[in-house]
């Protein structure tokens, strides 16, 4: 058993509070602008609800698909600052740009077909409609949306958390009068409905986009970066490095993510109500959710930053801090999800089914979120650890052999919309286990190689 050490544990709750901190704030901005989609959206009625929450499932899938073939860029710029290279830093960030606008423009794609790919959706035709004005609409922000992810990425592995913060902050409080705006209409802007939610998240991303960039191009903190020269040109080593470690982790991401979609869509044929009960817990939830994420982010960079130091031991031991911590958070929250749970669902419907059916759903929400942040906190500091291929198989698994098995055998034989998100619990679970122990194991054999080249070189010292 590993030793416990109380200083050295209060060190690195500073530093996973120091980067956290910041991050759950842009992590809550992000959600808060789900949230208020989810809110006002139910104010223009039942079938906008029902139309956003499946279209916002779908963007779900495209927005986590491009986030995590641009996750890698965090943990190797955290690694490289560690050792103080940061005109490596500054490399990974220009050739992450490409990745960007490539997957961007895939997306794109995918999003103009909606009104072909949608007919395979069984549900009703008006939901339908304010599904595809919706995501019709996202694809014009599509793009920015990817070129802002990769200078995120770059300025939080700089350690530059606060002014990513504001950012956010500020693009969540623009998102506010942007819905009013798009959904109800005024003056020349006719009332789009749920759709609208769609245009105001894509103006948003053109300005996270610019705000990012421009903070990029204009602190000294990065000054081996030079956005004002002409963009640097595509190195297949460097893309084919960040593709290494990204791209199964946005496999992985992406397979959580069209897990949950996909128990959206599968309940479609259920009806408008049990839809949108389903989209407000799962709303509710992921406010909560987020934080723990952003935990997980902030221990990905204060693991790789230790590993760029050269300190394995340390790594280990800030892993287990962190992933304890996240179980703490768990309990809080999964106590305060069943307590206040008719509180939250208020503020999104007045309507009494739907409220009875999202009040029973928080109580599994409070029980999956436990094992959920267990398998976000090991996941991301086992992205620290560059160590992203085996987790990826572990999510697949979990998520889709287990999870989705499991939900629809629930769903369909026992007990409906209650059986699937018991399914969930059962997916999360065996994530959290797997990965767990994979984060044990991959710490250990760091450890031991580092232990391994000590040895050899103080052999070859004595040697002389």
């Amino acid at each position: 058993m590993p030793r416990f050490y109380r200083r050295a544990a209060a060190t690195e709750l500073q530093h996973l509070t120091t980067l956290g901190g910041p991050l759950v704030v842009s992590n809550l901005a992000v959600v808060s602008m789900g949230v208020t989609d989810t809110i006002v959206a139910g104010r223009a009625g039942e079938v906008d609800l029902a139309g956003l929450a499946l279209g916002s499932s779908i963007w779900a899938v495209c927005a986590v698909t491009l986030l995590g073939l641009l996750a890698a860029v965090s943990p190797i710029v955290a690694h490289l600052r560690g050792s103080r290279d940061e005109a490596g830093c500054a490399r990974q960030f220009q050739q992450a740009l490409w990745i960007a606008m490539i997957g961007g423009l895939i997306i794109v794609g995918a999003l103009l077909a909606v009104p072909v790919w949608s007919q395979w959706i069984d549900t009703e035709e008006p939901v339908r409609h304010v599904m595809q004005q919706y995501l019709l609409a996202l694809a014009t922000g599509t793009l920015p949306f990817a070129l802002g992810a990769a200078a995120r990425g770059y300025c939080e592995g700089m350690g530059q958390v606060r002014p990513v913060m504001r950012i956010y902050l500020a693009a969540a409080l623009l998102n506010i009068p942007l819905d009013m705006l798009f959904v109800f209409g005024a003056g020349p802007i006719p009332a789009m409905g749920g759709a609208g939610c769609g245009w105001a998240t894509a103006l948003v991303s053109w300005a996270i986009a610019g705000a990012l960039f421009w903070h990029a191009g204009s602190d000294p903190v990065y000054r081996g970066l030079k956005l004002s020269t002409l963009p640097a040109r595509p190195h297949c080593p460097t893309q084919r490095h960040l593709l290494a470690v990204g791209l199964p982790i946005c496999i992985g991401a992406a397979s959580e993510v069209t897990f949950f979609a996909s128990l959206t869509v599968l309940l479609a044929s259920y009806g408008a109500t049990i839809v949108a009960a389903h989209q407000i817990s799962l709303n509710i939830g992921s406010i909560f959710y987020l934080v723990a994420l952003a935990l997980a982010q902030a221990l990905s960079i204060r693991v790789a930053q230790l590993l760029g130091q050269g300190r394995p031991r340390r790594a280990r031991f800030a892993s287990v801090v962190g992933v304890g911590c996240g179980l703490v958070y768990a309990l809080a929250t999964g106590a305060l999800l069943i307590s206040l749970r008719y509180l939250f669902v208020l503020a999104y419907t007045s309507n009494e089914d739907i409220i009875a059916v999202a009040a029973n759903l928080l109580l599994l929400c409070a029980a999956f979120q436990l094992v959920d942040v267990a398998q976000a906190m090991a996941w991301g500091a086992l992205r620290g650890y560059r160590d992203t291929r085996v987790p990826m198989y572990v999510q697949l698994f979990s998520y889709w052999l287990v999870g989705l098995t499991a939900a629809y055998w629930l769903g369909e034989n026992l007990w409906g919309v209650y059986g699937y998100w018991t399914g969930i619990c059962v997916g999360l679970g065996t994530a959290s286990i797997l990965l767990g122990l994979r984060l044990w194991h991959s710490s250990g054999k760091l450890i031991r190689q580092n232990r391994a080249r000590v040895d050899h070189s103080s052999a070859g010292t004595h040697s002389l």
